[in-house]
């Protein structure tokens, strides 16, 4: 989310009431664009399964904090145009696999790591790794971390929720991501149980979520809440949950469908898109357990959704690899962003192993499409059920307008802004229209379909403009976005996304 000053605009989608200076409308956010009219959605699978899971970051050498193992239950941030991330290595020390280390690393493009040479933490007689200097006397089994530049601590800008085993949860503060110092209530969590994952600061508070939190079911996706990180909540919010009704369940705490770890975040704005782990058990022996990746939507951080129930968002099939790694099971991190013209989501194999990550091209993760003509085939046929409608309808028949969506209000608070889409298939023959409506569906003067430039091409981010030129301005109550399919074959159309842009 945004917490930026001055006259940004806010969406009226029942989420947050968080001034934003950009509102992104996903198709599978109904929500945001609650209204439809011969669209449907799909979702894009995170990977080729022909081409496998892309490696963005190996083990390193057999002397190395991370030469044993890697293990993503940590997080990606963006900071100052770089991305950073922290996760747990384990090597090998004394002939043994050691504790679990925070190892740190750096990259420009989301898929080449570099692990830099930190020269802070000592490990095989050497501080030439990349170890966070880490402040605990509990060996730490996640490290979600929380890039947070508008806190008036300099020391407290990185924010840091870790688990120790067993389910201790314990804060801690940075102020350069390298060097952690334990918070001063530690355990956060002193009443509960939970396996973290999630961590977002969203409408002026924090939320933490994973799996967990005592609330009679099997693995769900729970979510703490604390204004100031240092006191946290113990009542939860039971955001999702997969397992079935007690009668139905599988015997065991392994066996059935569940929510393992929550789901990492993407804080959009007026969408908080996350990414969690679908626990399979066919059992209740943990060794057949396996984990595919799902998507989830939520527009307060607290209650989620799936645009499409039991999608694998990002399958976990076999990794093709020789040194044991091989397990259909998948982690999910914190960790999100758009770099270029794509989207980058990491995440790893749940026993150990590289680091991956899905590219996406930018924010083409779903879409609308259109449906078919639902009008029957008048055309001769022996088919009773086309006699029928021929017999019965005949001319009847109504016709089918054009396909579009309307999005929920959205109140630019005096500010000028524009407006862009993110579509595939776009052409001269297949063109796109957009209209401006009042909070009735009343069109607004200067912003109506007829005085829509068509959108005649396709793009990641193509603008949309009317005859009096690209701005949106001087409207003094919230506007609905309408955005019509203007084709002879709309069917070639794909609407990945919208923007509202102050």
């Amino acid at each position: 989310g945004s917490s930026i000053t001055g006259t940004e605009m806010i969406v009226h989608n029942g989420g947050v009431m968080t001034p934003l200076a950009e509102a992104v409308l996903f198709p599978y956010d109904d929500r945001s664009i609650p209204f439809r009219y011969r669209l449907r959605i799909g979702l894009v699978e995170g990977m080729n399964p022909y081409k496998g899971h892309l490696v963005a970051m190996e083990r390193g050498a057999a002397d190395a904090p991370d030469g044993e193992q890697i293990k993503y239950y940590g997080a990606v941030c963006e900071v100052d145009g770089e991305l950073r991330l922290w996760y747990l290595g384990a090597g090998t020390l004394d002939g043994r696999r050691s504790p679990a280390h925070v190892c740190y690393a750096t990259s420009s493009d989301g898929v080449n790591w570099t692990k830099p040479d930190l020269g802070l933490v000592e490990f095989n007689g050497s501080k030439h790794n990349n170890i966070v200097a880490f402040q605990s006397e509990r060996e730490p089994t996640s490290c979600s971390v929380l890039y947070d530049p508008d806190d008036p601590d300099p020391s407290r800008r990185f924010k840091m929720i870790n688990e120790t085993h067993p389910y201790y949860i314990m804060a801690s503060f940075s102020p350069d991501g390298l060097r952690w110092t334990e918070g001063p209530n530690n355990p956060i969590l002193k009443h509960n149980a939970v396996e973290p994952t999630g961590l977002i600061k969203h409408g002026g508070s924090y939320l933490l979520n994973g799996q967990g939190g005592n609330v009679g079911t099997k693995r769900a996706l729970v979510t703490f809440v604390s204004y100031d990180f240092d006191h946290w909540s113990d009542a939860v919010v039971l955001g999702f949950r997969r397992d079935q009704a007690p009668h139905r369940q599988l015997a065991g705490c392994h066996a059935g469908e569940q929510v393992h770890l929550g789901a990492g975040l993407w804080d959009r704005g007026n969408v908080v898109l996350g990414v969690y782990g679908m626990w399979h058990g066919e059992s209740n022996d943990r060794r057949f357990v396996s984990m595919d990746l799902g998507l989830l939507v939520s527009n307060d951080g607290l209650h989620f959704s799936e645009p499409l129930p039991d999608f694998r968002f990002i399958p976990a099939y076999e990794i093709d690899r020789s040194d044991g790694f091989a397990f259909p099971c998948l982690e999910q991190g914190q960790g999100f962003a758009n770099v270029g013209d794509e989207s980058l989501i990491w995440y790893a194999n749940w026993r150990g192993g590289d680091l991956n990550v899905a590219r996406f091209p930018r924010d083409r993760m779903g879409y609308f499409e259109v449906v078919p003509d639902p009008r029957p085939n008048l055309q001769p046929s022996e088919d009773t059920h086309q006699l029928y409608w021929r017999e019965h309808i005949g001319d009847m028949v109504p016709e089918y307008g054009a396909p579009h969506f309307i999005s929920c209000p959205i109140d630019l608070q005096g500010a000028t802004a524009r407006i862009s889409i993110n579509a595939q298939g776009v052409s001269p023959r297949n063109r796109l229209r957009a209209t401006l409506l009042d909070e009735r569906m009343r069109p607004i003067p200067g912003y109506t379909a007829e005085d829509c430039v068509p959108l005649a091409s396709e793009g990641l981010r193509v603008p949309v403009r009317w005859r009096g030129g690209e701005l949106v301005e001087g409207l003094a109550a919230p506007f609905m976005l309408r955005v019509d399919w203007d084709a002879e074959r709309p069917e070639d159309i794909f609407l990945y996304a919208a923007y509202v842009t102050e």
